[in-house]
């Protein structure tokens, strides 16, 4: 940089700066070619001169995500400098700033936990929350950071952040950050046990999404790394992680490399949950949005028809009752059929996860068992009910017999053999 640049970059004169650009218009464009370069806006940073910093991320962006020769963005510095409000104006200005990645791999989100500013690592959080995702080079995230540095409060901020977290990836976020492994395999977790920081680990049980079990590169758990400090080892560690559900890699099932499942063979449950998720995934928004309503309108209006009161003066005539045997096996018998094709189609709509499953489960439990109580209710002839289930039992294993016989054709079926070396793609 040219020293008198950096001389008006040092005294922060806004006028000074304008000056050089009326002299030279290219003067800032002749720095922003260079791929590492120590800009005017690096140096305001480094020293917090917040007008001549705010000034050139106006009239040059590109100076903020640019690296200096050491590895370091100018947010970097202001952070490093401890220059707090400069930092936080910089982030209002582009939040996305938060997350470049310097020497090492290191953001100014990991920077500010191994410094120690609580107050800074929240308003990082609140204008970049997907920051916390960032791993260094080795593979170290803020929370590992915070285990090693030894800094409590910051580690309290992250955990309470993440599990206050309530955008669509909160749950995922919480996973991925917790359970995250280094180069070594070890998660934050392994490090506080190999620290044997007792004060850590036990913030960190507090979170229920942290896997208590997961083994590092050298096939050890949490609770193995502990027991290897030996008679340094902290006893009430040991009891908190046991009592968190930790466990030593010994009493643990093998766990299989993936390549061994893949190369089993595809089982038929497989082939079933394999075609619904295809299907589900194949299937726009709106589609699945108006098949919802069909299947919604479907069950609403079977079990209106099921929840109609019966005359039961007309049950104790005895041909009134062959005609309600009658109605119940082809009518009713039918129309359960659709009321549980109805709530199977709504199953299958529904997003994948496991939430959404366990939901739908409680929601629809009590409405099945409610249509088969009113279906009794209403004639009182449990014989004919069992003929009527039997029905939809029958249809549903059909269905899964002829699912069945699809896969087994499948999977058996040989590929023919090319008629040319040639095949064009489909």
């Amino acid at each position: 940089m040219d020293s008198e640049l950096l001389l008006v970059a040092q005294s922060g004169s806004v006028d000074a700066l304008y000056s050089l650009i009326q002299n030279d218009p290219y003067i800032l464009n002749n720095l922003d070619v260079l791929p590492f370069i120590h800009t005017p806006l690096h140096e305001a940073s480094s020293i917090g001169k917040i007008d001549m910093a705010m000034e050139l991320m106006t009239l040059k962006p590109s100076f903020a995500t640019k690296l200096n020769v050491d590895g370091f963005s100018p947010l970097h510095l202001a952070v490093e400098n401890h220059h707090v409000e400069l930092a936080l104006e910089l982030v209002k200005f582009d939040p996305s700033l938060v997350r470049v990645r310097g020497r090492g791999g290191m953001t100014p989100l990991h920077r500010v936990v191994q410094i120690g500013d609580v107050d800074l690592l929240t308003e990082f959080l609140m204008v970049c929350p997907e920051s916390l995702r960032d791993a260094n080079a080795n593979g170290e995230t803020a929370i590992h950071l915070s285990v090693m540095n030894e800094k409590y409060e910051e580690l309290k901020v992250l955990g309470g952040w993440m599990q206050r977290m309530r955008k669509r990836d909160a749950s995922s976020t919480e996973v991925h950050v917790m359970n995250r492994r280094d180069r070594e395999g070890n998660t934050a977790l392994h490090v506080a046990a190999h620290k044997n920081n007792h004060q850590a680990v036990k913030q960190l049980l507090k979170c229920m999404s942290l896997n208590r079990n997961i083994q590092n590169k050298k096939g050890m758990t949490a609770l193995d790394v502990l027991r290897a400090n030996g008679a340094d080892m902290n006893i009430e560690t040991v009891k908190a992680i046991q009592k968190a559900g930790g466990k030593s890699a010994n009493s643990l099932s093998k766990v299989k490399p993936t390549s061994v499942f893949l190369r089993k063979p595809v089982t038929f449950w497989e082939y079933c949950s394999t075609r619904m998720a295809r299907y589900r995934s194949r299937m726009s928004d709106g589609t699945r949005n108006a098949l919802l309503v069909i299947t919604t309108l479907i069950i609403t209006a079977t079990y209106q028809t099921v929840a109609q009161p019966q005359d039961k003066h007309n049950l104790e005539h005895l041909d009134y009752v062959e005609e309600i045997i009658l109605e119940m096996v082809l009518i009713w018998g039918f129309n359960t059929i659709a009321f549980f094709s109805a709530i199977a189609l709504t199953f299958i709509l529904l997003p994948v996860g496991r939430a959404y499953t366990w939901w739908y489960i409680l929601i629809s439990g009590p409405l099945v068992c409610s249509y088969a109580i009113s279906l009794y209710v209403k004639y009182n002839l449990s014989t004919v009910i069992i003929d009527v289930y039997s029905m939809v039992l029958l249809g549903f294993f059909v269905y899964i017999l002829v699912f069945y016989v699809k896969w087994k054709r499948d999977t058996q079926k040989k590929v023919p053999e090319p008629k040319i070396e040639l095949i064009s793609e489909v």
